[in-house]
Formats: structure tokens, sequence, C-alpha cells
């Protein structure tokens, strides 16, 4: 983890030196043409695009590791009850569509196929997590 976070950092620094050594050197040769500020805002130019062009070719880790190779579970912890027993639903957005049910009172983690069902009750404990009346 720490390492793609200086590899992303890396990056980071070497485009934006890129573009700032091109920004200085484009503003010297411009405020200044002499022969002089031409000999250092060339080389400054140059060495500021192949930075950049560095920068931009190192490959981007930012946001992938082995971890997200592995299907996401939510965090297995018994919750407290407030006046009721208190539960996690989590549903997935795209296709298969799964649904994981955590019991707050014994953490009892069920996977089910398909959206939120419109009620349920704890394999485990037995408790009634919640029941939709249908009028």
């Amino acid at each position: 983890m720490v390492s793609e976070i200086n590899h992303s950092n890396r990056r980071l620094n070497i485009i934006i030196s890129g573009w700032l050594c091109i920004a200085i050197g484009s503003g010297i040769v411009f405020s200044d043409a002499s022969p002089f500020a031409i000999s250092i805002a060339a080389p400054m130019s140059m060495g500021g695009a192949l930075l950049l062009i560095y920068g931009l070719s190192i490959g981007n880790r930012e946001g992938y590791s082995d971890e997200h190779d592995e299907p996401w579970t939510p965090p297995i912890s018994r919750m407290p009850d407030a006046g009721r027993p208190m539960y996690r639903v989590d549903t997935t957005l795209e296709e298969p569509i799964v649904t994981s049910v955590l019991c707050g009172r014994c953490a009892n983690l069920e996977w089910l196929e398909g959206a939120k069902p419109g009620s349920f009750s704890c394999p485990s404990c037995g408790t009634e997590l919640w029941s939709t009346e249908e009028e």
C-alpha cells in the first residue's frame, strides 16, 4: 500500500515538474529574447517536455491492488440494539445481483441471490430483522 502511494506521488510530482519547467522556460523566452535567456530557457523547456513525457508514461497504479481482485465482504461485527435488532444490508449494483445481510445480534453474515427480500430472519439466532407489510 505504501509503495503504491509513493509511486502515485512520484508520477504526479514528475508531471507537475515538467509543466513548471515548460512554463518557466516559456516565460523566460517571452520576457527577454536575449541569447543568454534563450540558452537557459531552451534546455529548461526541453527538459520539462521530457519530464512530462516520462511522467505520463509511468503506469498509474492508483486504485489498483491485489485486494481489489477479491470479492468484497462487509466487516463482520456485532452491533448494539437500538430498541430493535440492528442489521446491515448491502446489495451489488451490477450483475450478478447479490445481497449480504449482517445480523447485529450474532454477527452472522448471509448471502442472498437477487435484491433485498421483503422480510428476513437470521438463520443463526432466529431474530426477525425486518418485515415489510404490504397493504
